[in-house]
Parts: C-alpha cells; sequence; structure tokens
C-alpha cells in the first residue's frame, strides 16, 4: 500500500504517511519514496510515532527534544536509494525514541545527551536502522557498512556541549 501524499496548499510541506515533509519538490518526492518502503512495515509504528516532520536541511541530524521531533535531512543521504534513505529516516527516528523514553522515566529533568546520542545509543540506533534494512532487503555491501558502523560508532563526533555542536556542524551528509 502507498503513503498518502497530502498538499499544504503553496507551502513546500506536504503529509506523507503521516509526516509533515518539508523542501523542494524533489525533496519531497524523494523522502515520499523512502517513506512508501517503510510504511508497510511493523517498525514504521515506531518511526511514525518518534518524528513529526523530515525537513530538508545542509545537514542530517534530528531535534529529539523538539515537542514535535524534526529530521533534518542533508543532500548526500536523501539524494542515496530511497532504501539507504528509509534506514536514515528509522535511525534517527530512534534516537528520537530513545531521548522520548529517558524523558519519560524523569518528566522533570532533561535527558543526559548520553541517553539518547551517545556511543551507546548510537549503536542502539544502528541496530534499529540494521534490522529495517534486513526486513527491506539491502544489499550486503550497505549492510556491511551500518554494521562497521556499530563496531565503533565514533563516526558522528562528540554528543554533549560546544564540541559536539561543532561535530554537528562539520557533517556532510
Amino acid at each position: 500500500m502507498r503513503c498518502r501524499t497530502f498538499f499544504s496548499g503553496a507551502r513546500k510541506a506536504v503529509t506523507v504517511c503521516g509526516l509533515e515533509v518539508r523542501g523542494d519538490r524533489e525533496f519531497r518526492n524523494r523522502t515520499g519514496e523512502a517513506l512508501s518502503l517503510l510504511q508497510p512495515l511493523a517498525e514504521f509504528q515506531l518511526i511514525q510515532s518518534h518524528l513529526a516532520t523530515i525537513r530538508q536541511g545542509r545537514r542530517s541530524g534530528v531535534t529529539a527534544w523538539a515537542a514535535r521531533p524534526v529530521f533534518t535531512v542533508g543532500a548526500p543521504t536523501w539524494n542515496h536509494s530511497s532504501l539507504w534513505y528509509a534506514g536514515a529516516i528509522a535511525h534517527d527516528a530512534f534516537h528520537a525514541k530513545l531521548y522520548r523514553d529517558a524523558k519519560n522515566h524523569d518528566p522533570d529533568t532533561e535527558p543526559d545527551t548520553d541517553a539518547w546520542s551517545g556511543t551507546a545509543a548510537e549503536r542502539a540506533c544502528l541496530a534499529f536502522q540494521h534490522q529495517v534494512l534486513l526486513i527491506l532487503q539491502a544489499d550486503q555491501t550497505v549492510i556491511a557498512y551500518v554494521e562497521k558502523h556499530a563496531r565503533n560508532p565514533s563516526y558522528q563526533g562528540r554528543s554533549k556541549g560546544w564540541g559536539g555542536w561543532l561535530d554537528y556542524r562539520k557533517r556532510w551528509w
């Protein structure tokens, strides 16, 4: 079953599979293709319940702490194969899930960054991405790439403070 797309007037936003998608026409189309791959999966419930918006941006990352979490996606990610992009959506939705789980554990306190963005969290997100890619029958090259990063998930840089922000700004994806 294909996802339904609802356009929002002249704005560059559409609703696809229950998620708001913001960006130019090509971005919206590519995002729709990736979401159409995810929508039939049981794992899509987790994705849909932890992301509100997928937005075109200069680099990829998720604002997990927002009331309505936003996955901002850089061109190298959304221009890759629909399958890879689908895995990236799953990955960042899991970051938002980890944040929400930690926040729900103690609603009065902001969760420690490591709860949703540290090395252990990155491994968990890569494991979810791996699971989704296996279900989508990704080829062995893609699977091996995710497995390689899961063994040493330091590619994203630091996750805390000013250094984390600087590392995010260096992202090419």
